[in-house]
């Protein structure tokens, strides 16, 4: 099969996983939104935050052995010691990652103002629950790691379809009958452990027997930290830029607030995220095809998806400032949110058009094994938002933290740009 044909196949899983979850998050927000209230909706948001800022505390291991897997010469003892060692530290992870969480939530609400929207009992069963997702998800995520090794992107998605389904479509369900967030996350739990079931009988056919079972090797754990590092820097400073508006918010402004701005900000996310499911196909790409006759195929690839990318922005930026207000109304119902929704959006927008440019160069750079840059650029964005955030927000609340994104992007991508274009430059130049 030759590499486009792959290439599009694979992104056909990945986008038709990801657009189901788009139209059911679009249905579930606003229904959640009505039957929880806009407080209560805020407290769910947050708490939720949890579970995929959680995910990111893999050290960059899953990028490494996602890379290592994936090399066409690895030997049959060399992808057990990779897979069994790979195991133990998700292992590990998981059960340190549930324990430090549901320390931190019992910590925060006690301080947080925001929970005294919810009674007692359901706070403590919700971060009970949301600790056992973080476990469960953590584990399910080394497995998801060998589906993508292996280029098995309909296995990949599984997740997508159960989990997308269990924090949407069922819980827009189970908020209509009984709105409690605790029921909420229980029913999402169980969905995490049908995945986790179903990825485990699909690794066994790769590894079986005492070839599946966790062991630490102490030269295999060197190699996957020494790259896993330098990348996880990078990943972690993307979900604190994701997650640290909603510490803000809830700490200076209030819970409706995280609404008012969580809504724009999913769109935003949604709409970005198109761009990463083509990169996450993309990545194990980039390593196969740095070869002397086909690195030029690499960058006429870049180069179109990054034009593909910068239309779509562009079209973005349009459709919001003609029809958004008018959507978000239809969307959600409720024109007190939509009214300070919708300028957060317009600002966001332009956000958009430069942040979805980042995820392609990413990859590249990733399998040019310099995995740092996009790490370097990434704290550095995160750093400079925090910064902004905290001088506008006492002055202009929630869409304070929407100017931090915008301006610290406009900072930090373009020269990210350009020296991703260097990277290649200089590569190609190497093989003439």
């Amino acid at each position: 099969m030759s590499i486009k044909i792959n290439l599009i196949k694979n992104t056909g899983y990945n986008l038709g996983g990801y657009f189901y979850l788009l139209l059911a998050s679009f249905f579930s927000i606003s229904i959640l939104l009505n039957n929880l209230g806009r407080d209560v909706f805020g407290v769910y948001i947050f708490l939720i935050s949890f579970i995929p800022l959680a995910a990111v505390f893999d050290f960059g291991i899953s990028n490494a052995v996602i890379r290592k897997l994936s090399l066409p010469n690895l030997d049959r003892e060399e992808r057990v010691k990779t897979w069994k060692t790979s195991y133990a530290l998700f292992v590990a992870l998981a059960l340190i990652l549930s324990v430090v969480v549901i320390c931190l939530l019992l910590y925060l609400s006690q301080t947080l103002p925001i929970f005294a929207h919810l009674d007692k009992n359901i706070l403590n069963w919700s971060v009970l629950l949301i600790a056992l997702i973080v476990l469960v998800n953590h584990l399910d995520n080394h497995f998801l790691n060998l589906a993508q090794a292996e280029q098995r992107f309909d296995i990949f998605n599984t997740k997508t379809l159960l989990v997308g389904s269990a924090n949407t479509i069922i819980s827009a369900f189970i908020s209509g009958i009984y709105p409690n967030i605790a029921f909420l996350f229980g029913s999402q739990l169980i969905f995490h452990l049908l995945t986790l079931t179903f990825m485990i009988r699909y690794s066994r056919k790769s590894f079986s027997g005492r070839d599946f079972a966790p062991a630490y090797d102490k030269q295999t754990g060197k190699e996957l930290f020494s790259f896993g590092i330098k990348n996880f820097v990078g990943t972690l400073a993307g979900q604190i830029e994701n997650q640290f508006s909603n510490l803000i918010l809830g700490a200076m402004v209030s819970a409706g607030a995280i609404t008012s701005f969580s809504i724009p900000q999913s769109i935003v996310a949604k709409g970005a995220g198109v761009v990463s499911q083509l990169a996450q196909v993309f990545f194990p790409f980039s390593a196969s095809l740095l070869a002397k006759d086909r690195i030029k195929k690499l960058k006429t690839l870049v180069l179109g998806i990054e034009s593909l990318v910068l239309i779509g922005g562009v079209s973005a930026i349009l459709l919001t400032f003609t029809i958004g207000q008018q959507f978000l109304l239809w969307w959600l119902k409720d024109p007190v949110v939509v009214q300070t929704a919708f300028p957060v959006l317009k600002i966001l927008s332009f956000y958009f058009l430069l942040a979805s440019l980042t995820p392609i160069p990413t990859a590249l750079l990733q399998g040019l094994n310099k995995p740092q840059v996009p790490s370097f650029f990434a704290v550095l964005t995160v750093v400079l938002e925090i910064i902004f955030a905290l001088i506008l927000v006492p002055t202009f609340g929630t869409i304070g933290v929407a100017y931090s994104f915008l301006l610290s992007t406009i900072i930090t991508i373009p020269p990210f740009l350009v020296y991703t274009s260097y990277s290649l430059t200089r590569k190609i130049n190497e093989y003439q």
